[in-house]
């Protein structure tokens, strides 16, 4: 059996786009969790749970982290942005995974970021990063630590473009494109 822990980047209306202000981070990343889960849950020897029950409700993000105690992998679904503008310019996906490479996290990270750059359309190179402690000692992001200090062998954060990019924004407004992405990440997990 499989575990996989899944969670809403932020919550309630948080990060508008610029673009379109129909869009929000909290309200689109929320919409593909639950896609991806039922995609996920499709499969066979899966076990899926997410980090919180309710969009609305607030968690300290280690907290989050913490939730994938127990569990196989662990993925934080973002969109970024590039301050409060609107950038033509900027347009790639990122995926933060650990700075030691844990388990070769690398690998699957990188498969995740090109398979969500293909299905959007995204036009700069997808890529992985990390980012550490100021001491280099720890992750950086909360939910990444939080993941990390619970034992879960891969933890990601995946930055599905970013929403103050016209184009990319349009496209994670429509909840079609948010299950040909949820269908496209669980087809790469699975595999």
């Amino acid at each position: 059996m499989i575990k996989i822990c899944l969670d809403a980047g932020h919550y309630s209306k948080y990060n508008q786009s610029p673009c379109n202000k129909k869009y929000y981070e909290s309200e689109a990343m929320w919409k593909l969790v639950e896609y991806l889960k039922e995609e996920l849950l499709t499969y066979k020897d899966v076990h899926v749970v997410t980090t919180r029950a309710e969009q609305e409700e607030d968690l300290a993000l280690y907290t989050r982290g913490q939730r994938a105690k127990g569990y196989d992998l662990f993925i934080s679904e973002h969109s970024n942005a590039v301050g409060n503008r609107v950038d033509n310019n900027v347009d790639y996906v990122v995926v933060y995974r650990s700075y030691k490479n844990k388990n070769n996290a690398d690998e699957l990270g990188l498969r995740l970021a090109k398979v969500i750059a293909n299905t959007m359309g995204t036009k700069q190179t997808p890529r992985t990063a990390t980012r550490k402690s100021d001491k280099g000692d720890w992750e950086y992001y909360g939910v990444l630590r939080g993941a990390d200090d619970a034992g879960c062998p891969l933890f990601y954060i995946i930055e599905n473009s970013f929403h103050t990019h016209p184009g990319s924004t349009e496209w994670l407004l429509q909840d079609a494109n948010l299950k040909k992405l949820a269908q496209a990440q669980a087809e790469v997990i699975a595999d």
